[in-house]
């Protein structure tokens, strides 16, 4: 578990990059023990749930993961039966990822344990502060896209 830096405990987004990477030391650990699945592969499982089959241009712009590390996570899940890839039959250039069977079934185990998790975690959160939690996380990630895009506009 990543230790605080004191000269930045109290700095906003070095408390939020703490905590999330906290989150994701305890989340990737349940995911690793119980279906022996990194937080990038879980992410494709999510991505690929609901929308497979789907290209691995389409995880790129969905999962907001790199392209090499989609390639190399999708590697991986193929080799442990969870995915499989096909050559798209109007445009052979284009891979299109899918689930197999026991892909499709471990992703419905992912779903329903994804709402436990947060459950779980949100338990001990103070019942007030629950929703405002999530309505202060949406204000941050709407601040940082207003941020993002003037980063985008041209200089004058």
């Amino acid at each position: 578990m990543p230790r605080i830096i004191p000269l930045l405990e109290h700095y906003p987004p070095y408390q939020l990059v703490h905590a999330a990477e906290m989150l994701r030391d305890t989340f990737e650990q349940f995911y690793q023990q119980r279906y022996q699945l990194t937080v990038p592969q879980w992410r494709l499982m999510m991505v690929l749930g609901p929308h497979y089959p789907i290209s691995q241009k389409e995880l790129v712009e969905t999962s907001g993961m790199d392209k090499v590390r989609i390639s190399r996570e999708i590697r991986r899940l193929v080799a442990k039966g969870i995915l499989f890839t096909e050559n798209d039959e109007q445009d052979k250039r284009i891979s299109l990822v899918s689930l197999t069977h026991q892909g499709l079934a471990l992703f419905v185990q992912l779903k329903e344990e994804a709402g436990s998790w947060q459950h779980t975690l949100t338990d001990y959160l103070p019942g007030a502060f629950r929703e405002a939690i999530r309505q202060h996380l949406h204000t941050v990630s709407s601040a940082i896209e207003q941020l993002q895009s003037l980063d985008k506009e041209p200089q004058e």
